[in-house]
Order: structure tokens, then C-alpha cells, then sequence
């Protein structure tokens, strides 16, 4: 069987496809950083869509700094 299901953005009012995914321990801080509400916290996955993932990925990058450098990045 193929799974042709599309998963929608887990920001509340966005209906739009997903472009990423994120294990929500990961993401979580930087999304309600932004002033973000997601749909269900208490799932393992945040998916994003390509308008919301430019705003979280702004501040995902400053709170994943130290960690970056640590890989030489």
C-alpha cells in the first residue's frame, strides 16, 4: 500500500502542506519563541510549512548556536 497522505503545518490556523519535520523536544522552544501557538504539543512531531519554517528557522538558529560550533559549523 502507498501512503499518499500529506501532512498539513501543526501551527494553529495554517492548513497548508508540511515542508519540514522536527521531533517537538527539539523545536519546541524556538517555534513559542516566535509567538507561535502549535495545534498539539503533545505530539512527537512539529511539521512546518515553508512561510512558518522561515520565521522559526531564524531563531532555531541562534539557540542551536553553541551546539553548531561544537560540529565546527
Amino acid at each position: 500500500m502507498e501512503k499518499s497522505s500529506k501532512k498539513t503545518c501543526s501551527i494553529v490556523g495554517c492548513d497548508n502542506d508540511s515542508k519540514r519535520a522536527f521531533a517537538t523536544t527539539r523545536i519546541a522552544e524556538s517555534v513559542a519563541s516566535t509567538g507561535l501557538k502549535v495545534k498539539d504539543m503533545r505530539s512527537r512531531k512539529i511539521y512546518l510549512c515553508q512561510d512558518h519554517w522561515k520565521k522559526v528557522k531564524k531563531v532555531f538558529k541562534k539557540d542551536t548556536k553553541a551546539e553548531r560550533m561544537r560540529w565546527g559549523h
